[in-house]
């Protein structure tokens, strides 16, 4: 949805769905106050200022990700992000549970898992209660680039592999990739990835990093220790701050929100030219 078509009362609903979800069962007390000044019909634009914006250069352009932290009943760093992502000028609502940030010490692994699963679990339930209100998720933004008029490229003979839990994401970035000539598969996570992945199938991995089961880093590191898989280019894409170590995981990474045209830039950059006939 356009900016300027969303209204305050349109955030005020996402913040109160948000938070009816992640801190059911707990006093409404434990949630973050949000204060929006303004009526209801104002344009969104006037209240931002609440927002973090972590917009990205990205190709050329700038793309808002606005951000607050609100958390959840159980963890404190989950955040309500309105952002920009894959097409330009369409913002929506996402959850990013945000957990991807620590580092794990030994015998912390299963108490970082259920944590893991619960911060999915809620991101789930509050993205739903958004679609089902018909406030602007990832699935509107999948709806949206299903019904715009299709032109296609002839197909260039490459095959991509896109992970992402998110099957919105997932099947959005495979409509604009198709849209560009490639041949694409979806799996859901990290481990399906590890054990599906084929250099005969597959000229290039796209690949989330937030998964349930093993994350974009987790299994990019399995794929390049195997003689099999290591030669695989493999794209991340990722909201989170970047470690030097991760830096040295794939041959690419997307900092997420971006635009299609610049993921189209990157894989033109990592894949190796297609056969000539």
């Amino acid at each position: 949805m356009r900016l300027g078509a969303i209204r305050v009362r349109d955030l005020r609903q996402a913040l109160e769905l948000y938070q009816s979800v992640a801190f059911a069962g707990k006093e409404q007390a434990d949630a973050v106050p949000v204060k929006l000044e303004g009526n209801d019909d104002a344009p969104v634009a006037d209240v931002l200022q609440v927002f973090t914006d972590e917009a990205q250069q990205a190709g050329g352009a700038v793309v808002h990700r606005y951000v607050i932290r609100l958390g959840n009943a159980r963890y404190p760093f989950m955040k309500l992000v309105l952002q920009e992502h894959l097409v330009e000028g369409e913002f929506f609502f996402e959850v990013d549970t945000h957990d991807q940030m620590f580092e794990l010490e030994g015998g912390e692994e299963q108490a970082f898992l259920e944590l893991k699963h619960y911060n999915l679990s809620v991101k789930e339930r509050v993205e739903t209660a958004w679609a089902e209100a018909r406030l602007p998720t990832a699935s509107h933004l999948k709806g949206l680039v299903e019904t715009r008029p299709a032109s296609r490229v002839e197909p260039n003979g490459r095959t991509v592999l896109v992970v992402d839990d998110d099957e919105c994401i997932a099947s959005t970035l495979a409509l604009l990739l198709e849209g560009r000539g490639y041949s694409v598969t979806c799996l859901c996570d990290g481990l399906d990835v590890v054990e599906l992945a084929d250099p005969q199938l597959h000229d290039l991995i796209l690949m989330d990093n937030e998964m349930k089961h093993l994350n974009g880093f987790e299994a990019c590191r399995v794929l390049k220790s195997r003689p099999e898989t290591a030669k695989i280019p493999v794209l991340i894409a990722t909201a989170g701050a970047l470690t030097l170590q991760q830096l040295d995981a794939a041959d690419g990474f997307l900092v997420k929100p971006f635009r299609a045209e610049l993921l189209f830039s990157m894989l033109e950059h990592l894949l190796p030219d297609p056969p000539a006939l």
